[in-house]
């Protein structure tokens, strides 16, 4: 299916589907205003037309007169006749879009020309065509009825319709390593009429207006990717990327990972290359979001995902792009827009082995008029957790009734959207997002099961004012706020203890910024943004608990300049290299507590022949430590743990410690956890270079890869206990068999309020056995280098559209220094830990609303670093998905068929269990790199009206 795209040329809105020719990419234009065809039509129209053909970009042209197509279109509503027209000829169609209204097409079958073809088409309508260059062809009214019209409507021109431009759908649905690569430069109209405007689209790398960034990688999923992965969640969608570890999710939030502190919410962070959930910058429509709970990450598990047009991947530092918290990369959820009618959508799924299900509905409905438009959608999703008891690879060490894997959640959210024209020149535009979410798990297989909850209300409101000074100026002002309120409570219900908070976060900003064309060289237009923001940033502790935290807040400015310069474009026609983009950014930024930072980035782009394109950059980047973990009082936690999870010591340490119940072996630790006010910020220096390749003898295959370099310094990582029990490399953290001395100073701090301490079974100073410096700390450094590979193929054939694609993230180092002086550690392909290989691999076929999708997930094998005494390697995890789905389109009379949409989806087709790891308490499973529901049937039924 294509993706939508929406963007003004000049003052004309037009729609664009996105297009399958070979290194298709968007060129810089001049608009001719001449007469451009046979078929003369009002100026207005004319104007139109020709700014929506200027504004197509093919890299391979055509030639509409002299080839010929096989062609297989039936009668049909015009609309969608010309939407098959355009995918099944590789060619673009302009034309208003109420031209089509209430018009048949005619059947067209067999090999013919695309003059042919369209004199067959339009038989039965009163309209007729022209061609535009060697590659458009343009949709117009018969000249007789088009001059009646005019005479009639003469006085009167205050709108005019929409433009329509229809270009070759891209390959159909599956993941696709999409790295964008198109430019739009906007120019100018004469006409004065006041014409209906469509809302710019939404970018992603980039401040410049209507201006896609070469320089960046972006990997990129439309809804149809969404639709045929199965996902019923935004987690479990980002959970197949490669891209993304899955470091904290509903699953991590289990015990015994060493996550689980700090997911007391039961959330779910998008984290790109395992730098930390805080480390990827999380974007609704562009704007930055509020965090959640105690970590500074956004719960992407309340966005509905039926409300999502597509999602975009940055994986590259962008801090001087976005700012702080981009230093691994950026994902932005684009949510529907352009949307006429209503459509509604339920989905059920459950584990073919076990109580697990999940089910859900959605709705959306949106309209627009002459000068605006609007959306709103709602979904309501219900989970169910799978007991651990119906998994046989779980050997629990201690059992608890009602043990399960994930939560027992609900989850309501509602998205609107809005645009509205006051004139040809000032724009509005607004997004409101509120969501509430609860949810209910078990901290399973520890020495202490607790039971915890957490309730979630977020809004996020964000508003744009646009103003065009000229074609080439644009003036906007941003109104960001954000809020979230997270209750959380752990009962422990064989101590009666029970702790709870009542945590917001919240973030409030004004932004200023001028984009447009600074000046213009040879190759084109050089394009710019600068701007300036103030953001306000809040965290308060309600009510207390085991997270007591003082109200806390801070105040960021920032200052920034983008530009990207054309050096050489394909008009050129220079021998060797047709294109050369070169972009600079720089961003400054003041916080009110941490200090200051200025971030530069520079990208090159180069293109040869047509088939190769080579990008690169070097950025730096920076992150402010979390409010709550900066401002917070540090805490000592005293709890026993078994000495055979305590691998990192040879031999582990000895244990005469005798717990309140007959469990032998256990040893009492003290630890930190969740606060460090001696927090610094971090920094980074980052370094990607990328190909993609598109041989001239295989049309529509793409080869790309990626390198990638990252350097973080003092990154600020949440070491868990069970990380440096179980890592020598961080054996400097911790102190064995610590003197009475030590000990006791412990506990005189809390008495004096230094400290808060806690201790499950009223152990004492002489029952500490090894204390842990644990919770936020300022790591030296972390190095993570790798690449990143996909491949695409498409191809139409007689029987249907076949599309297959690769997404493969290879990691080469992820090591970590704990200070200046210690070795530096490899923590690549252990437990908990990002594995070096990972996969997914799709192919699909549609024909006549028909699809079928199959994908290969690949996890690599990696290293137990739990128990000595077990073997360490742990295996390679492959699952097979599959997907059949039927959509009606307009094929039918019936409206109730029409718009129809059915879907199954089959998760893990063959049953795999998670890869067996000997974790602490006997889970059994690495959470992070796997789950364990097994097999997953899923339905899922859509109707559009």
């Amino acid at each position: 299916m294509a993706t939508r795209r929406s963007v003004c040329i000049g003052r004309v809105a037009v729609r664009i589907c996105q297009p399958v020719s070979r290194g298709q990419e968007a060129q810089q234009v001049s608009c001719n205003l001449e007469n451009t065809g046979r078929h003369s039509v009002d100026l207005g129209n004319r104007i139109g037309f020709a700014l929506a053909g200027l504004a197509l970009l093919v890299a391979a042209p055509l030639s509409a007169e002299d080839a010929a197509y096989d062609l297989d279109i039936e009668s049909q509503p015009l609309a969608a006749a010309l939407k098959e027209f355009a995918e099944q000829s590789g060619l673009q169609v302009v034309y208003y879009s109420k031209l089509a209204d209430g018009e048949e097409s005619s059947e067209v079958s067999g090999a013919m020309t695309a003059d042919q073809a369209m004199m067959q088409l339009l038989a039965s309508t009163d309209l007729t065509f022209d061609t535009m260059g060697d590659d458009t062809v343009v949709i117009e009214e018969a000249p007789a009825k088009a001059e009646s019209k005019v005479a009639s409507e003469s006085g009167n021109s205050r709108q005019t319709p929409g433009v329509m431009m229809i270009q070759a759908s891209t390959s159909a649905s599956g993941y696709r390593n999409r790295v964008s690569r198109q430019r739009q430069d906007e120019e100018s109209s004469s006409t004065d009429e006041p014409i209906e405007r469509l809302e710019e689209i939404i970018v992603t790398g980039t401040n410049i207006r209507g201006v896609e960034n070469p320089t960046v990688p972006v990997l990129t999923f439309d809804k149809d990717d969404i639709d045929l992965s199965g996902a019923v969640t935004v987690d479990e969608f980002l959970r197949a990327v490669p891209q993304n570890f899955s470091s904290t999710t509903q699953l991590t939030a289990e015990s015994g990972n060493p996550n689980a502190g700090s997911n007391l919410t039961q959330g779910a962070a998008v984290d790109l290359r395992g730098l930390g959930a805080g480390s990827t910058l999380t974007l609704l429509n562009g704007r930055r979001m509020s965090p959640a709970g105690i970590s500074n990450y956004v719960d992407v598990s309340i966005l509905p995902l039926g409300a999502i047009e597509r999602i975009d991947i940055l994986t590259d530092s962008a801090t001087a792009t976005y700012g702080s918290d981009a230093v691994g990369g950026v994902v932005n959820f684009v949510t529907r827009k352009d949307f006429q009618g209503f459509d509604i959508n339920t989905r059920y799924s459950s584990v073919s082995d076990g109580s697990k299900e999940d089910w859900g509905v959605g709705a959306a409905g949106g309209f627009s008029w002459s000068t605006g438009g609007v959306f709103v959608g709602g979904d309501y999703q219900e989970q169910k957790p799978l007991f651990v008891a119906e998994r046989t690879f779980v050997d629990l060490l201690i059992p608890q009734e009602g043990s399960a894997f994930g939560t027992d959640s609900e989850r309501l959210s509602l998205l609107g959207g809005l645009n509205q024209s006051f004139s040809d020149r000032l724009r509005l535009a607004a997004d409101v997002l509120l969501a509430d979410s609860t949810s209910v798990s078990n901290s399973v297989g520890t020495s202490d099961p607790r039971v915890n909850t957490a309730d979630q209300n977020a809004t996020f409101i964000n508003a744009r004012l646009d103003y065009d000074f000229s074609d080439a100026l644009l003036a906007s002002l941003f109104f960001d706020y954000g809020e979230n309120e997270v209750q959380t409570s752990q009962l422990t219900p064989d101590s009666g203890f029970e702790a709870g908070s009542d945590i917001q976060n919240s973030l409030s900003l004004v932004e200023g910024r001028l984009a447009g064309e600074l000046f213009r060289t040879s190759a084109g237009a050089a394009s710019f943004a600068v701007g300036g923001l103030y953001r306000e940033e809040e965290y308060s502790s309600i009510s207390g608990g085991q997270f007591d935290v003082p109200d806390a807040s801070r105040e960021v400015s920032a200052a920034y300049a983008e530009l990207l310069v054309p050096l050489i474009s394909p008009d050129q026609n220079s021998p060797l290299v047709q294109r050369l983009d070169v972009s600079l950014a720089a961003r400054y930024e003041e916080y009110s507590d941490v200090g200051n930072s200025f971030d530069p980035k520079i990208g090159a782009y180069l293109e040869f022949g047509n088939t190769l394109s080579l990008r690169a950059s070097f950025s730096s980047s920076f992150r402010a430590p979390d409010l709550q973990s900066l401002k917070g009082t540090p805490q000592l936690f005293i709890s026993p743990f078994p000495t055979s999870t305590i691998t990192a010591f040879e031999p582990p340490p000895p244990s005469d410690f005798l717990l309140p119940f007959p469990f032998p072996d256990f040893n009492v630790v003290g630890f930190s956890t969740a606060f460090n006010p001696n927090l610094g910020p971090e920094s980074a220096e980052s370094f990607t270079v990328g190909a993609r390749y598109e041989p001239r003898f295989i049309d529509r295959l793409s080869l790309t890869i990626n390198y990638f370099d990252i350097a973080y310094e003092d990154r600020i990582e949440n070491i868990s206990p069970n990380f440096i029990l179980q890592d020598p490399a961080l054996l400097e953290l911790a102190v064995v068999n610590p003197s009475p001395e030590t000990a006791q100073a412990l506990f005189d701090r809390a008495a004096n309020g230094e400290i808060e301490l806690f201790s499950f079974f009223g152990e004492g100073p002489d029952d500490i056995q090894i204390i842990l410096e644990s919770g936020p700390q300022n790591v030296a450094q972390r190095d993570v280098k790798g690449f990143d590979f996909g491949i695409q193929y498409d191809i139409d054939t007689k029987v249907g559209s076949l599309s297959s694609g690769v997404n493969a993230a290879y990691l080469t180092e992820y090591s970590s220094k704990i200070s200046e002086t210690s070795t530096s550690a490899d923590q690549l392909s252990i437990l908990y830990r990002p594995v070096d290989l990972r996969i997914r691999a799709n192919v699909s076929w549609e024909r006549n609303g028909f699809t079928t999708f199959a994908a290969v997930n690949y996890v690599g094998e990696y290293q137990d670093s739990i128990d000595n005494s077990i073997a360490n390697d742990i295996s390679s995890w492959v699952t097979v998905d599959m997907a059949l789905s039927y959509q009606t389109g307009e094929r039918f009379d019936n409206r109730m068929l029409n718009g129809l949409r059915l879907g199954l989806n089959v998760i893990n087709l063959l049953d795999e269990e998670p890869p067996f790891v000997a974790t602490p308490f006997g889970l059994n499973y690495d959470s992070a790199n796997a789950d364990p529901f097994m097999r997953q049937f899923r339905v899922s039924v859509s109707k559009a009206f």
